[in-house]
């Protein structure tokens, strides 16, 4: 019977070659020089080429999509084996990258835009002190937290290693180690950096450092000073716990002991200026006249020497000089390598100096301020407030130093100050509404308001705004004005109602009615009961009506459980202007922070949110910035949005900047301009490049903290709410 199919009983066998199979260059021997297979074969690998450079990323993708090409990797096939001399190869041969880290989850806080950012695990606590202030580094990757105890770092992208390869983490796996115990950090602020893109970024960091004196009684309070320290210094610190595993904290209780000593410096002061009170504050301006400069005029204190690298920190003063090196040991590389950690702590400068004011004083807080237009070092004003006095200190353009300029004593000690530009108003009574120029559609609505408050004098003379201090008390706030030194008491608007209304309850044309409504509205404020406490101000700029490009700078006023939205600058006569807004919070908060839900959409108007953080978490109010002005008349104002977050226990403010609601990935996050000084980057050439930059800043979030337990204190991050712009990476 014959095969239908015609198959060979024998296979077939290449009789000419070898085992191997055969190649172009056999078939062209076989052949002979005149078959044209040779050409062929060019002519098909050139076209092979040609079409393949020619396939654009977006042809590559549809391809992938289709299945086509080598990404995503193809799953392991099933292979038989027929020979046991070779292995098996293993089914993650073609996974030759770690799989991407895991993506933060957030907590959307209904019904605002804002969600909540946790890093890290939920089991572990950030540090077991209270946090104090935060400092993020290298695009917010290692984060320095200050806190009682010490410093500590948040890692956000730890790196794992085994055997084989590196596993990839992300936010939701950050971890926290302790740089150093024993010297608290509680405030931290960038003066000066720059950056090439090569090698660790160099600059200058303020921070307020205390002390613990264990010689002293536990009842002592513990010596704050101010130190300027080294940020490459501090970044490669940062480094080092970030990725030595189970590298030991510092101790610096042993090495704390600081060239100031405890004791007090009283200076000269006015016959019982502290039983007077603010009011006499108000009333004598000699308490806060600057001093008469000294005889002996002050040594300034100069940050040149901090911006050196690291290499040669026993050039720079303080501690880094009680740390010798033992070269002349036979292990003197090894000794080398671990006293590096100990270096980079002790690589600052004291700001204090021999003969300085604070040498002998205590640091409260401080407050810098620096001009926004100029580039290069200098051009800074610091203010430092103690238990008696706040020092201004000044740092002229182009130099690394800082000169003490004034001292503003004061009755009471300062809780909080703040630079803020105030407007000037002579000795004549007049308008309000003249105090500040009104330019924006904001503006334009409540002028008819501000001048119906009251009429004044028309004799007015235009005075440049001043730079001033805003000074928050225990139960008082006023401003000091730095160029003349003349101080005034802060009211809000709503404080003023007590004599409008009993000018309206004595009048003779008041009815009953209006009597009770008056009554009713007043003890319905709250002002029948104590008065709260003052909190720090908060600047915002507000994007105009007409482009996005034009902003209105604002403020926001709080004392108590009300918050006040004024123009900036700051009325001269704040309790005669009425605000732009007024918001009521369920709460009494501790800090507030604000900020712009800027839609990419231009017809849909921007979005206010005001943040407060306080004993009972997170309160959010949303507002339209068409709403921004209560207007009277027959339309009724928007209620804001409320949102409260109940994110376990007290929490509180840290810094702003970050990304987090954007997609990251192992490069990092975009570039923050939250912690930047104004001489570390050059401003952009083009306006696509500024408008790149200011939708960016416009996106960054918040940073805070929350007390979660007795020694359980976490970073988190609120942000979100923005719409996602392809073109925008």
């Amino acid at each position: 019977m014959s095969d239908p199919f015609n198959v060979p009983t024998v296979p077939e066998q290449d009789q000419s070659g070898g085992d191997g199979l055969p190649t172009y260059d056999d078939l062209a021997q076989q052949h002979g020089p005149n078959s044209r297979f040779g050409r062929w074969k060019e002519w098909i690998e050139k076209r092979a080429a040609e079409r393949y450079n020619d396939l654009t990323p977006a042809d590559l993708e549809r391809r992938r999509q289709r299945g086509w090409g080598d990404d995503p990797p193809p799953h392991p096939q099933l292979q038989l084996q027929t020979s046991f001399l070779q292995g098996m190869p293993s089914p993650f041969a073609h996974a030759a990258y770690p799989p991407p880290p895991q993506t933060l989850i957030p907590e959307p806080l209904e019904p605002s835009h804002l969600k909540l950012y946790n890093f890290g695990s939920r089991f572990l606590p950030h540090t077991t002190s209270p946090i104090r202030c935060l400092l993020p580094l290298n695009n917010h990757h290692l984060l320095l937290i200050g806190h009682d105890n010490g410093l500590s770092v948040l890692d956000m992208f730890p790196n794992d290693w085994n055997e084989d390869n590196e596993t990839e983490k992300g936010p939701s796996d950050a971890e926290a180690k302790v740089i150093w115990e024993g010297e608290g950090v509680h405030q931290m602020t960038i003066l000066e950096s720059e950056s090439t893109g090569e090698g660790t970024p160099q600059g200058v960091v303020l921070a307020l450092v205390s002390t613990e004196d264990t010689s002293s009684s536990k009842d002592s309070e513990s010596l704050r000073a101010l130190r300027m320290y080294n940020l490459g210094s501090l970044i490669s610190l940062a480094k080092y716990y970030a990725t030595q595993k189970g590298a030991r904290p510092l101790d610096l209780r042993s090495s704390g002991k600081s060239s100031q000593s405890s004791g007090k410096k009283h200076h000269p002061r006015p016959p019982s200026s502290i039983t007077k009170g603010f009011k006499n504050l108000v009333l004598d301006n000699g308490i806060a006249q600057p001093q008469s400069p000294s005889r002996h005029p002050e040594p300034q204190a100069s940050y040149s020497s901090i911006t050196d690298s690291w290499a040669s920190p026993t050039k720079s003063k303080g501690k880094a000089a009680e740390t010798p090196l033992r070269a002349d040991s036979g292990d003197s590389e090894w000794d080398v390598v671990n006293e590096l950690p100990l270096r980079w702590a002790t690589n600052y400068t004291p700001l204090a100096s021999s003969g300085s004011r604070l040498q002998h004083c205590s640091v409260a807080l401080y407050d810098v301020w620096r001009n926004e237009g100029q580039r290069g070092p200098g051009g800074v004003l610091l203010a430092i407030a103690t238990k008696s006095s706040i020092l201004l200190y000044e740092a002229p353009k182009g130099e690394r130093a800082f000169r003490f300029t004034k001292e503003f004593y004061t009755p009471l000690p300062a809780r909080n100050i703040m630079f803020i530009h105030q407007s000037v108003q002579d000795s004549m009574s007049r308008s309000p509404s003249d105090v500040f120029p009104r330019t924006t559609p904001i503006d334009n609505v409540s002028h008819a308001r501000h001048m119906r408050v009251s009429s004044f004098g028309s004799n007015n003379r235009v005075y440049p705004t001043q730079l001033s201090l805003f000074v928050v008390f225990e139960k008082k706030a006023g401003t000091i004005r730095v160029a003349d030194a003349a101080v005034g008491e802060i009211e809000l608007y709503e404080d003023n109602w007590s004599a409008h209304q009993s000018l309206l309850m004595s009048a003779p044309a008041a009815s009953p009615l209006t009597s009770r409504r008056s009554r009713a509205s007043w003890d319905g404020r709250g002002f029948a009961k104590e008065k709260g406490v003052w909190v720090r101000p908060v600047k915002f700029d507000v994007p105009g009506a007409i482009g996005r490009t034009a902003f209105t700078q604002m403020y926001l006023l709080t004392r108590g459980r009300q918050s006040h939205i004024i123009p900036h600058p700051l009325p001269a006569r704040v309790s005669a202007v009425p605000p732009y807004r007024i918001l009521f919070w369920t709460s009494t908060p501790t800090h507030l922070s604000v900020r712009i839900c800027d839609s990419d959409d231009l017809d849909e108007p921007p979005i206010l949110q005001i943040m407060a953080f306080g004993e009972e978490g997170v309160e959010i109010q949303e507002l339209p910035l068409s709403q921004l002005s209560e207007r009277k008349g027959k339309g009724r104002a928007e209620e804001p949005v409320r949102t409260q977050a109940d994110v376990g226990g007290a929490a509180g403010l840290l810094v702003g900047g970050g990304n987090w609601d954007r997609p990251f990935f192992q490069g990092g996050l975009q570039r923050s301009f939250s912690t930047s000084s104004a001489d570390t980057y050059g401003s952009s050439s083009t306006v696509d490049n500024e408008d790149r930059e200011r939708r960016l800043r416009s996106r960054e979030g918040l940073y805070g903290w929350v007390r979660r337990g007795a020694e359980d204190y976490r970073v988190v991050w609120l942000g979100g709410g923005n719409e996602e712009d392809d073109d925008f990476e």
